[in-house]
């Protein structure tokens, strides 16, 4: 009876520290978990706007990690450039799963995901992940130099395959003034975008100057300011306008 008891407190012991064990496991994976949250607005002088916010859920580490991001856009246009009050704001929520490689200084991400969107537009100028309910794909690479004054290289896509809409984006900057600590760096975009189908197209390019200011490891922000230049189906002729963005980035 003794041995048998004994047996239990040892069965139990070892159940209980097992338990023990895989709770830990388990919170030491879930701390590996970095979320990041970003959002961004738009204006121009064609009266249109734009707004995204968005969560990104990485693994941290070096190598291939999966992550998950999600983010909701809301374009507020003219539908009809040339008619007056046909404005529409179009909505859209776009989540996306894939697989990212980081090293000590390059990275590249792809994913597909699935755009939900409302007042459906396939042409509509500016609907960065498309303007029809369609999966997508997405790219994603960056590259941050070791040296002194690195300069920093980052380029992401989108593609919508029911809209068939792709939009893309190339940065680069240097820090300002001799420090390479300085939170100030200064560099410009260059932005693509364009698609459609059944006879309602867009295509928008818009260049300009960055300034991006880190208030702490944590949060930083980037305004742009430039020129951008709309055509397609839908305007009579090309449009040209001057366009300003704020972003932020909080990685708590």
């Amino acid at each position: 009876m003794r041995l048998h008891t004994f047996s239990n407190k040892l069965i139990a012991v070892a159940a209980i520290g097992g338990l023990i064990g895989s709770a830990q496991s388990t919170q030491a994976q879930l701390t590996t978990l970095h979320p990041s949250f970003y959002g961004s607005a738009e204006l121009d002088t064609r009266n249109s706007q734009f707004y995204l916010p968005g969560v990104y859920v990485g693994v941290g580490g070096l190598g291939w990690s999966p992550y998950f991001n999600a983010n909701g856009y809301a374009l507020h246009y003219a539908v009809l450039p040339q008619v007056s009050g046909s404005e529409q704001t179009l909505s859209a929520f776009l989540p996306t799963l894939g697989m990212a490689y980081a090293s000590r200084s390059n990275g590249v991400s792809i994913g597909g995901g699935y755009a939900f969107v409302k007042n459906e537009d396939p042409g509509a100028p500016g609907a960065e992940g498309g303007g029809t309910s369609g999966a997508t794909a997405s790219l994603g690479a960056y590259h941050s130099g070791r040296a002194l004054r690195s300069m920093h290289t980052q380029l992401l896509t989108n593609y919508n395959f029911d809209s068939h809409y792709v939009w893309a984006r190339g940065r680069a900057s240097i820090p300002f003034g001799a420090s390479r600590s300085h939170p100030t760096r200064l560099g410009a975009e260059l932005v693509g975008q364009g698609g459609g189908r059944d006879g309602a197209t867009s295509t928008t390019w818009q260049a300009g100057p960055t300034v991006e200011y880190v208030w702490s490891a944590d949060l930083r922000t980037t305004a742009a300011a430039g020129w951008k230049s709309v055509d397609g189906s839908r305007f009579a002729q090309r449009e040209n306008a001057g366009y300003f963005k704020l972003e932020f980035s909080f990685s708590p």
